[in-house]
């Protein structure tokens, strides 16, 4: 196994364990809202198969619902795959797919939101890995201007 591919494997272990997240949240996508809801979560997380597989639960306890990660590296593309749940739907998410360069992460995919088809972009920030920050962004235009509409921010408990 490359260096490079030993550094991608272990991408995510900097989020394993007990966290504390702060949320910002927009109230409404896609119209040019900048009116953001900020909120509280718990999170759990664990590594499986030597770092290849990253799971985690959030619970959104003031928002009334919990939400779950699972991440699987695959070594062939030296790349990894993202999916979200809710136990609102039970539905897994489209992924998106991506990797790390440095401490800076970045996935894309395709999805919905509603009726609307959005490009995706998860973005990982873990220059300190004690205080990471996730955010995501869709694009209604095919990429050409992107709105964050969802912010976490990271700390132990």
């Amino acid at each position: 196994m490359t260096t490079a591919t030993q550094t991608s494997r272990h991408a995510f272990d900097f989020n394993h364990g007990d966290w504390i997240v702060t949320n910002r949240r927009l109230k409404a996508r896609g119209i040019g809202s900048t009116d953001w809801d900020v909120f509280e979560a718990r999170q759990r997380s664990d590594l499986r198969l030597d770092g290849m597989c990253s799971l985690d639960e959030l619970d959104f306890a003031e928002q009334g619902f919990k939400g779950m990660t699972f991440r699987l590296y695959s070594p062939e593309r030296d790349a990894w795959t993202i999916w979200w749940i809710t136990n609102r739907d039970g539905v897994m998410q489209p992924p998106v797919m991506g990797r790390f360069e440095g401490p800076n992460g970045t996935f894309r995919g395709q999805d919905m939101d509603g009726d609307r088809p959005v490009a995706v972009v998860f973005d990982w920030q873990t220059a300190d890995p004690n205080a990471p920050r996730w955010s995501q962004a869709f694009s209604y235009d095919g990429g050409k201007s992107w709105e964050t509409n969802w912010i976490m921010e990271f700390r132990r408990p």
